[in-house]
């Protein structure tokens, strides 16, 4: 490798570490889960899944390699004592090698099965939904498959979801030095997703879509709609209601100019997420040399068809950039636009802020 070519690739990672070690090791404004009585027994999750990820090896069910498009479902214990916000994990500050399932979110269960019996799994569960809902979430950098579940099934009982759960997982390298790779791996992905997206059109009986793009993941979601989208007719009414990007990883520019307008084209509504205390796109911005979606601020992202929350007042830990699964307020507002279809002018949560540029959100103080 060139040296030009490993200053870049270790720019990031360098950026987040820094930043780490520049804010401290812990978590603010956490409490600590109550134990569990005898008679308590952990919530059971079921989490669908496509993933393009080759098989792991040992106790990973998915690897970081490329590979070709497996279905199934993952099993995931939630825990009895488990608090809205809070991802239970095993502490080596607590004595705990590995997970509890009465302390611990846990995944119990990884079922790989067939594309055709997944979708009528899938459409089985999509009918016992009240309003026939279903959830598409694609993750974003520095995630593996395992550690994807989990935060799902947190975040979809946190939000009280009424309908199944999909994750579409891409090969994250699932570490800090993996930024380009995961980059690489992001944009291959799209005709796989793009794939998935036609199925959930052709194969369920879904009436309501939403669709959760989280950091590098929201690149891979937008790029995917809009081009299944493109290139075919949808007759009807569209099941994709709303997208839903969390601390988009985007180029700023990019999103305003071409993304975004073609979303507004293509019919969805979206909604989008930025903080000024997120440090990982802090970082990004440091590695590709201009501001990203989701960052907030004098750069925030203001585009006809589209409504910008400034979510910096979340708390979200250590790098401030997983707040969608950390900061109750977030999951509320996120609870009101896929329960009840309020647009954020309607959200009790939010207040307008009228700017140049146009009209934003922030939370309530």
């Amino acid at each position: 490798m060139r040296p030009v070519r490993l200053l870049a690739s270790l720019a990031l990672p360098l950026c987040l570490a820094a930043l780490m070690l520049s804010t401290g090791c812990t978590s603010q404004g956490k409490t600590t889960t109550p134990g569990a009585t005898a008679d308590e027994s952990p919530r059971a999750v079921e989490i669908f899944f496509a993933t393009n990820r080759a098989p792991g090896r040992g106790k990973t069910s998915f690897g970081a390699e490329r590979g070709h498009v497996t279905h199934g479902i993952a099993a995931v214990a939630i825990p009895p004592g488990h608090q809205i916000g809070r991802h239970e994990k095993p502490s080596v500050f607590r004595f705990e090698w590995s997970p509890d399932e009465r302390k611990h979110i846990a995944l119990k269960e990884v079922t790989p099965m067939e594309r055709g019996e997944l979708f009528e799994r899938l459409a089985w569960s999509i009918n016992l939904a009240p309003e026939r809902n279903l959830m598409v979430f694609v993750h974003g950098y520095n995630v593996d498959f395992d550690q994807a579940t989990r935060r799902l099934a947190q975040f979809a009982t946190d939000l009280k979801f009424s309908g199944p759960v999909l994750l579409f997982s891409w090969p994250s390298q699932g570490s800090l030095t993996g930024y380009a790779v995961d980059d690489n791996n992001a944009q291959w992905s799209e005709a796989h997703l793009v794939a998935l997206l036609n199925d959930l059109l052709d194969q369920t009986p879904a009436r309501n879509i939403y669709l959760f793009g989280h950091s590098m993941g929201a690149r891979l979601l937008t790029r995917a709609y809009n081009t299944m989208a493109a290139d075919r007719l949808v007759y009807g009414p569209n099941p994709y209601r709303e997208m839903i990007l969390v601390a988009p990883d985007i180029d700023a520019d990019l999103f305003r100019e071409d993304i975004a307008p073609r979303l507004a084209r293509n019919g969805i509504h979206v909604t989008v997420y930025a903080s000024s205390a997120d440090r990982a796109l802090r970082a990004s911005k440091a590695f590709h040399g201009y501001p990203r979606a989701g960052d907030s601020g004098e750069g925030l992202v203001i585009v006809p068809g589209v409504e910008t929350v400034d979510a910096s007042v979340a708390d979200s830990g250590l790098l401030g950039h997983s707040y969608f699964a950390e900061d109750r307020r977030i999951m509320e507002d996120i609870f009101g636009i896929v329960q009840t279809g309020q647009k954020a002018d309607g959200r009790f949560g939010l207040q307008a802020v009228d700017s140049p540029a146009g009209r934003y959100w922030t939370f309530r103080k």
